[in-house]
């Protein structure tokens, strides 16, 4: 069955942190070049999104897309910057993932939190329930 999955990276201040080599961000870039290509080559309907989740808003990045290379383009644009909005940007990912274009599809959402979540855990669960 092919998914359609939306990768939300942490590029908080927090992601700076070098407690993981060299740093939690580029830790993150590389986990996410993995697993795109892991996933496109998976299926060939499979398609990869990414968003971010700090800043002013979270943004999408690049929308669900079959095309490897615009995944792995887009990691060179990410700034770090502000605090993340974790729950700003797992509203945006299920938007996004709702008008993906296959609706056969099934939705994924994979979420790199390198700071504090700052909602409490009530609101957290009812978001992973929508």
């Amino acid at each position: 069955m092919s998914e359609c999955t939306a990768v939300l990276m942490d590029n908080s201040e927090s992601t700076r942190s070098g407690d993981y080599v060299p740093t939690r961000f580029s830790a993150q870039t590389d986990a996410v070049n993995l697993l795109a290509g892991a996933k496109t080559q998976a299926h060939p309907e499979n398609t990869v999104g990414v968003l971010t989740m700090a800043g002013k808003t979270p943004q999408v990045l690049v929308t669900p897309t079959q095309d490897l290379g615009r995944v792995l383009n887009c990691m060179t644009e990410i700034d770090v910057e502000g605090s993340s909005n974790f729950s700003a940007a797992v509203q945006i990912a299920q938007l996004a993932l709702k008008h993906r274009q296959n609706k056969n599809q099934r939705q994924r959402v994979v979420i790199f939190v390198a700071s504090p979540i700052k909602e409490d855990r009530v609101s957290v669960q009812e978001l992973g329930n929508r």
